[in-house]
């Protein structure tokens, strides 16, 4: 019996180094080792009589934590793990500091994700969640996302749309900055550029919670966006509108790259063309940067693109096959 326990558990630290544990079990183990702060191969026993006096140690611990009164039962898989835990220390003396110290099979680590100028890209994790990343865009997933409370991720800069997997247990944040969007389920589209100084969240589907952090404390901005709503904080002002807005409009961008330029100045405008075609853009600097414009440009050749831009804002252009340069129409 003894030594199907312990092949049992040997079985299940092999899988636990290769992260290929369920959810459940993978936290049992690791509950385990953070309780008993077991972070270096040094606290470990070297010798079989002192490892099995920790199993005798632990064992007692172990049955001290279980109430016989209880009337209810646990399956007999998860009683068979937990009366077996008291071998978890002897068997880690051969797995765990290899785990710790080999530097070829690091510790989960975050994931990034970046879509360059020019480019757009599409992501799934592995709660089924899908993101569309737009051009610039940076996005992080944390370490624990699949196994924490909450599934959250980092929206560093640009934009992205969100198809939330709904799951009521496990809340889905969105933290950029000192802003954090969080959902159960929906779908909706956040932009975040730095050069706008804005941070805008429009909903597609279901509902949507945004907060700010200022000086360590949270406000919310909205404690239920709804579909078809959309929010902007404007980051210089420190206002925030929530209207009924275009909300499918502003994340068309992920189906067929339009640029939706709604209140967007002419320096904007140039942002997203150089991000959406991968080109150095200037704006000269007599704008008028009250002025804003209400346009929607299509994905195609970039002449096409500045010639319409033209005739809605009167503005003329130089164009290299490095650099554009927009000379906006004198007031």
């Amino acid at each position: 019996m003894k030594r199907k326990s312990e092949q049992f558990l040997k079985d299940k630290l092999l899988r636990y180094q290769n992260n290929e544990l369920a959810r459940e079990e993978k936290t049992i183990i690791d509950d385990w080792f953070e309780g008993e702060r077991l972070a270096s191969a040094d606290q470990f026993p070297k010798n079989e009589p002192d490892a099995e006096q920790v199993r005798l140690e632990i064992s007692a611990r172990l049955h001290q934590q279980i109430n016989p009164a209880k009337t209810y039962k646990l399956p007999y898989h998860w009683l068979g793990i937990a009366c077996s835990l008291f071998l978890v220390i002897g068997i880690a003396i051969y797995y765990y500091p290899q785990r710790m110290s080999n530097s070829n099979t690091p510790l989960a680590t975050e994931q990034v994700f970046h879509t360059p100028n020019g480019k757009m890209n599409k992501i799934t994790l592995k709660d089924g969640t899908e993101i569309w990343m737009n051009a610039g865009t940076t996005l992080r997933v944390a370490a624990d996302f699949s196994h924490s409370r909450e599934r959250k991720v980092y929206l560093d800069q640009g934009e992205a749309f969100f198809s939330v997997k709904r799951d009521t247990l496990r809340p889905f944040s969105i933290a950029t900055k000192n802003m954090l969007t969080t959902v159960l389920g929906t779908s909706f589209n956040i932009r975040a550029y730095p050069e706008a100084k804005i941070y805008q969240v429009a909903v597609n589907t279901g509902k949507v919670k945004v907060a700010r952090k200022n000086n360590k404390q949270w406000s919310l901005l909205s404690k239920g966006l709804l579909k078809g709503e959309v929010l902007t904080y404007h980051s210089l002002s420190g206002k925030t509108d929530i209207a009924p807005h275009h909300a499918k409009l502003i994340s068309n961008w992920r189906t067929n790259r339009e640029i939706y330029a709604d209140g967007l100045t002419l320096s904007e405008i140039g942002a997203q063309i150089s991000r959406q075609y991968a080109i150095e853009v200037k704006v000269t600097k007599h704008e008028n940067e009250q002025q804003k414009y209400h346009l929607t440009l299509p994905h195609e050749d970039l002449k096409i693109v500045l010639q319409r831009l033209t005739i809605a804002t009167g503005m003329n252009y130089q164009l290299s096959q490095s650099q554009l340069i927009i000379n906006p129409a004198r007031p």
